[in-house]
């Protein structure tokens, strides 16, 4: 029995032991065990394919294989069994990488992992079953320019155009620091190395991880994943960090060029090494819902890890707007609208809005006000909080008194933009999570929470006179 069969019967065996009730209704879980960064997240023969970095045998990261299932809208998954297992074919653990259909094909590429050192390799496979496509790595240390070794050459992101497939890989320079390589093939066996698309300066952390990259609209976007990024104003607080930077990409000499400094892509406390896709004219994009800083995982959890549900990104006067994608439109229960004002401290509550599991579209317009506040995931012992000043143009989430155990970041404040005003809310409740999109998605924000599920309760208050229009939707499966 090889390492995949040895994974697939062991989370048959185990993961019934896990109840529904104790699991996200539409965020991605693993069935069992450790789950970080999305793979391969690709449109393959009409469904979306989501692998991700695994190990089935504990909540914490161990031996990296990759889980695999399947969808249509991103709620419903059908597990698959494990596409990839360490020491299975080539030597060494299953790191990040990326997928793309290439005809009757599904290509995996991703890095194997061996003793410090990192190279890259490629499986190919028909949707359910892999099988490496050559006897040793592809993209080997030997193909690096001077001033690079095989320590930190990880995170493959692949795609094809005018039959060339090309390819781009994190690489840490004797700097220290993170540069973007990218390399070219006609095979997928025999690559050569073109240039460093584009390079860390020292500006923005150290390694750079997970790098995405892709066209919008008229525009270039290349992701990275800091590092040790340290806090600047209002930025980039998490130290693990997911930076995007807009720019021009010159395809004669395979460099990317910026035309701003890099921006926050989410400002939440747990989201990192996001992927993105491309299909049906949507670009869409899914990241882990989590951060290495801080375990918050409950005590006797059987899994660990959910990802973010699917956005839609849309670039606007270079500025990349996020909005969760319209499958999830299809899950969509008990409709309640309402108006209300808020006036002097007085808390507002109205328990139709109540829900755990919902999306909540708030349009909020201050009348004579200093603050507002809404309380979500809350009863008598529990809440989350998001706190908006007009004044200062800030808004701050709070999960301080969500529930946590330890100590742990628990606050986050940022700039937002409040036009004669107003503003507008859009927040994804889950059993385990919040995710909140400030002006149709300019902004987010997303973040654990572990509150106990009774706690559903959503209440408003405010300093002074605020009007709010407020639409909520059940989600379920």
């Amino acid at each position: 029995m090889n390492n995949k069969e040895k994974a697939n019967e062991y989370f048959r065996e185990n993961k019934l032991k896990i109840k529904d009730i104790e699991r996200p209704v539409y965020h991605f879980t693993p069935d069992i065990g450790w789950m970080n960064d999305p793979n391969g997240f690709s449109f393959f023969d009409d469904e979306y394919h989501l692998f991700y970095q695994y190990n089935p045998y504990d909540i914490k990261w161990g031996p990296m294989h990759w889980g695999h299932a399947k969808s249509k809208d991103f709620v419903n998954w059908d597990r698959l069994p494990v596409a990839l297992a360490p020491d299975d074919e080539i030597k060494g653990q299953c790191f990040s990488g990326t997928a793309i259909c290439d005809g009757d094909k599904h290509i995996l590429i991703y890095t194997v992992h061996n003793d410090g050192k990192e190279e890259q390799t490629v499986e190919a496979g028909d949707g359910v079953n892999y099988r490496s496509i050559s006897k040793a790595s592809v993209i080997r240390v030997e193909h690096l320019p001077r001033g690079f070794s095989g320590i930190d050459f990880r995170d493959p992101k692949i795609w094809k155009e005018d039959g060339i497939y090309y390819c781009i890989v994190s690489a840490k320079n004797e700097s220290g620091l993170g540069s973007i390589l990218l390399f070219a093939s006609t095979n997928l066996i025999d690559w050569e190395y073109k240039n460093i698309l584009f390079e860390n300066n020292g500006d923005y952390g150290k390694m750079w991880e997970c790098p995405d990259f892709f066209k919008l609209h008229d525009k270039y976007i290349l992701v990275v994943s800091v590092m040790e990024m340290q806090a600047k104003g209002r930025e980039y607080f998490n130290g693990h960090q997911v930076l995007y930077f807009v720019g021009e990409y010159d395809k004669k000499l395979y460099r990317f060029t910026p035309i701003d400094k890099a921006r926050t892509l989410d400002f939440g406390f747990d989201y990192y090494a996001p992927q993105s896709l491309n299909v049906n004219e949507r670009t869409l994009s899914v990241a882990w819902l989590h951060d290495w800083g801080n375990d918050l995982t409950p005590d006797g959890a059987k899994w660990c890890g959910q990802m973010t549900y699917p956005r839609e990104l849309e670039l606007k006067k270079n500025i990349i707007y996020q909005m969760p994608a319209t499958e999830l439109e299809k899950h969509y229960e008990n409709e309640y609208k309402t108006s209300f004002c808020l006036s002097n401290d007085n808390k507002f509550q109205d328990t139709e809005l109540n829900s755990r599991v919902a999306r909540l579209d708030l349009d909020i317009e201050k009348i004579d006000a200093k603050e507002c506040i809404i309380y979500l995931a809350a009863n008598h012992r529990y809440n989350s909080f998001i706190k908006i000043n007009f004044k200062k143009k800030t808004l701050k989430f709070s999960r301080r008194f969500s529930g946590l155990t330890k100590d742990a970041i628990d606050e986050r404040k940022i700039d937002i933009d409040v036009k004669s005003g107003k503003l507008s809310l859009s927040i994804l409740l889950d059993r385990f999570s919040v995710e909140i999109f400030v002006n149709g998605g300019k902004k987010a924000l997303s973040s654990r929470i572990y509150t106990p599920v009774e706690a559903n309760e959503i209440s408003f208050i405010a300093d002074g006179e605020v009007r709010v229009d407020a639409c909520k939707r059940d989600i379920v499966e």
